[in-house]
């Protein structure tokens, strides 16, 4: 919600697979090792939209990502982001911390060792490999494989067994360095791939490993940006953790969102661009993932690129305030507030009726200087929604600034009149005096005229629960002006200026 400064005298403050179905006693008879059972009940599982759905074993993963934002803008200079958080989420400052529950994911008690075939083969060390594996000498149990295939380089059994065997690494232990966990990611990515590719045989049972393995990276990114809240370091791990997840699954969208909220709470807003932008990119269609990567940008000075994202989040989100309201504030920090009039001149004119296209039209012509236009419409605002706060508060700066510009060219006269008065007629300088006198009047009433919608806007502000100081700096001004001294008394603690 963006509101303008007002000038001094005084300040105004805005993610089937195929199904998959399968008893644990099946699958306990066809692995060397059993995925553990909660109770002995049949398990049933089934992947879909970032999820694991069970009945009988375990829990699913779920991401809570919903929080609104609030934009305060001084100019177009972006001084404050404020969350308000939904749910069980606490308000936060999102310049402080971005913060993100990702919810708690109820699989914890699982040991994830999926084997593939278990067949004898011909090859005496992927034998000795599988009973490396089954004893976790994972070391030993590499270095077989490897051996196997510096035989046979073409080997799938071979590239298989060593996916398998990273993946329980993976499982197993749990204190790898980021860097080092993400790189144990890669290679068992790219064994199972290139087993794949040498027998497309494989591919099911791969794809369920694998997809098990993302579930694992997942919870371990959910745990350790809950411990974040206890020491901020985790944040970098969790992002870690999610980073694998994506690497496991390129097209979960979830990951790539989590992954960017672990960086922005870890304090790496810049880093935290390219994983929303994939995000993005493979159908992730939240509102806030929008807003969220437009502030990132217009915080690195992207001003271009937060409103390509914009226009797309415009797009999906029709006369979505929020995104309306960075838009414009996009618009203004680009530079193209022409364009940005231009758009909302055509937009007021095909709906008149529409506050917020009135509300930003207007706020654009306030920040032209084009006054008494921008009182037009944002009256407008005011007469469509009596309980517009931002548009009766940008009504009150409009008559202030305009006041301003007059009380500038009052003072101009003055000046002129001091310096010249000798040189003048008398009639010249009593045609000049009533000209200031004038303008002084104008002046005061146009002061006048910027109270009764700013005390509407602290009125509502205050219900909402939001800061009113910068409306009480400008109701201060207001009423001294006006020669209210009771009134800017009373709002003197309010504005800040009090001198106890």
């Amino acid at each position: 919600m963006p509101l303008v400064k007002v000038r001094q005298i005084g300040t105004c403050r805005r993610k089937n697979d195929k199904q998959h179905e399968k008893k644990c006693s099946d699958v306990a008879r066809q692995v060397s090792e059993a995925l553990r059972r909660f109770g002995g009940k049949p398990c049933r599982f089934a992947f879909k939209n970032e999820r694991i759905q069970s009945t009988g074993c375990a829990g699913r993963i779920q991401s809570l990502i919903s929080f609104r934002k609030e934009i305060a803008v001084k100019g177009i200079e972006v001084i404050s982001v404020n969350c308000k958080a939904e749910g069980n989420m606490n308000a936060l400052h999102c310049f402080a911390a971005w913060k993100r529950s990702l919810g708690m994911l109820l699989i914890s008690g699982w040991v994830l060792v999926l084997a593939g075939a278990n067949g004898c083969s011909g090859d005496p060390n992927i034998e000795g490999a599988k009973l490396d594996l089954r004893n976790k000498d994972y070391a030993r149990a590499l270095e077989n494989v490897e051996k196997a295939l510096e035989r046979n380089p073409q080997n799938p059994e071979a590239y298989e067994l060593k996916g398998r065997i990273i993946l329980d690494i993976l499982a197993n232990q749990q204190d790898l360095e980021p860097e080092a966990r993400l790189d144990t990611v890669r290679a068992m990515v790219a064994a199972f791939q290139k087993a794949i590719e040498l027998d497309p045989k494989l591919e099911e049972g791969i794809v369920n490993q694998l997809r098990f393995a993302y579930v694992r990276e997942f919870q371990n990114g959910i745990n350790a940006f809950n411990r974040g809240s206890e020491d901020s370091t985790y944040y970098l791990w969790a992002a870690a953790y999610f980073e694998g997840a994506t690497i496991i699954q390129p097209d979960s969208a979830g990951a790539y969102v989590n992954q960017a909220f672990s960086l922005l709470n870890a304090g790496k807003r810049a880093e935290a661009i390219p994983p929303l932008e994939t995000a993005i990119s493979k159908g992730e269609a939240s509102k806030d993932t929008y807003l969220i990567l437009a502030d990132l940008y217009r915080i690195q000075q992207q001003p271009e690129k937060a409103l390509e994202i914009l226009e797309k989040a415009r797009q999906r989100y029709p006369d979505d305030p929020d995104i309306e309201s960075q838009l414009l504030n996009a618009y203004v920090q680009a530079g193209k507030l022409e364009e940005a009039m231009n758009m909302y001149k055509e937009a007021v004119e095909k709906e008149p009726d529409n506050k917020l296209y009135q509300y930003n039209y207007g706020s654009l012509l306030l920040e032209a200087g084009r006054y008494d236009e921008a009182i037009t419409h944002l009256k407008k605002a005011t007469e469509l929604d009596p309980e517009y706060a931002n548009a009766f508060y940008n009504l009150g700066a409009t008559y202030i600034n305009k006041a301003v510009d007059v009380n500038d060219r009052a003072v101009a006269l003055d000046d002129s009149l001091r310096a010249h008065r000798s040189e003048l007629s008398r009639d010249q300088i009593r045609q000049l005096e009533e000209q200031i006198a004038q303008l002084i009047e104008e002046r005061r009433q146009l002061f006048a005229q910027a109270i009764p919608p700013l005390e509407r806007a602290r009125e509502l502000m205050e219900a909402q629960g939001e800061n009113v100081q910068p409306i009480c700096r400008a109701l201060f001004q207001a009423y001294v002006q006006t020669d209210q001294m009771e009134k800017a008394k009373e709002v003197e603690a309010c504005a800040g200026l009090n001198s106890n």
